[in-house]
């Protein structure tokens, strides 16, 4: 009489509802064990889906701690050039951006090439070497005439028709000669000597003047250091006449009071001018005024 009665239920359950296999666990079948295993089955399944989820591991090495190369970038290897015994392991000074683009202009497709592709630079440079005052005149003098680094057009020439890689004329160092003569600091240079100037351009002191206002004899002295030093000297903190100014190197480059110290210009057009000799000192060309710092 019991098996009379699991037949009917099992057409019953399959047909008309999801069947539940509880029904079969007090029968006397073969299938009871293979439905309680199916019910562990199941029950394992069901609690592992509200089981907490393990945290996923990460790590951030690669950013925690960045040491700061000695160009000052972060994560990057030391740019500072490396004579080894072992010339596998030597590191060789590369140009920068600028000095690169100069020398693609010139034609150089590669490293050998590269001297030769510096000659164009050289030749443009000439005005400058020529208007050095090697005769004999004065830094305040000097700076008269003194030509400045090339200017391209960039995107105001296009305007115009022009290039925007094409010269537009030269920056050099009328404002900077005014300053020195409006400001008596000239009368003061002509009693002593000898100086270092770091002549800011034309352009330099516009931007002083739109920034910080008027022109004083404290901006002037600013860029003037008592005693005559080399572009390659600057190589630390140095005392203009005005105050102390802070030397930092970073991204391959000298900086004094964040102005570049041999700066380059773009393009096969004369770079800011350095080591200009005078009967009274030296002039090294900046692209921003020190008291702007």
């Amino acid at each position: 009489q019991e098996k009379k009665w699991i037949l009917p239920c099992c057409l019953h359950f399959s047909l008309v509802r999801p069947y539940h296999p509880t029904l079969f666990l007090n029968q006397k079948s073969n299938m009871a064990p293979v439905i309680s295993k199916m019910m562990v089955l199941g029950l394992a399944a069901s609690a592992s889906a509200f089981s907490p989820m393990a945290p996923e591991a990460s790590t951030t090495a690669l950013f925690n701690g960045p040491v700061l190369g000695a160009g000052g970038m972060a994560d990057t290897r030391d740019p500072d050039a490396v004579v080894h015994e072992d010339p596998r392991k030597s590191i060789s000074d590369a140009p920068s951006f600028e000095e690169y683009l100069k020398q693609r202009a010139g034609g150089g497709g590669d490293a050998a090439a590269a001297p030769a592709a510096a000659a164009p630079v050289a030749a443009a440079a000439a005005p400058v070497a020529a208007a050095a005052p090697a005769s004999g005149g004065t830094v305040v003098a000097s700076l008269q005439s003194l030509q400045g680094p090339g200017m391209v057009w960039g995107a105001e020439g296009v305007e115009q028709g022009k290039e925007e890689s094409e010269l537009k004329g030269y920056d050099n160092f009328d404002k900077f000669y005014n300053a020195l003569q409006a400001t008596g600091v000239a009368a003061e240079l002509a009693a002593g000597g000898p100086y270092t100037i770091f002549a800011p351009t034309n352009s330099a002191l516009e931007a002083y003047e739109q920034l910080k206002g008027p022109i004083d004899a404290t901006v002037v002295k600013m860029q003037i250091v008592p005693g005559k030093m080399a572009s390659s000297e600057v190589r630390g903190d140095l005392t203009s006449l005005a105050g102390p100014l802070s030397y930092r190197y970073a991204v391959r480059k000298h900086f004094l009071n964040d102005a570049i110290i041999g700066e380059k210009s773009f393009g096969p057009y004369p770079d800011f001018p350095v080591d200009v000799e005078c009967s009274d000192g030296v002039i090294h060309a900046v692209g921003m005024a020190f008291a702007l710092y």
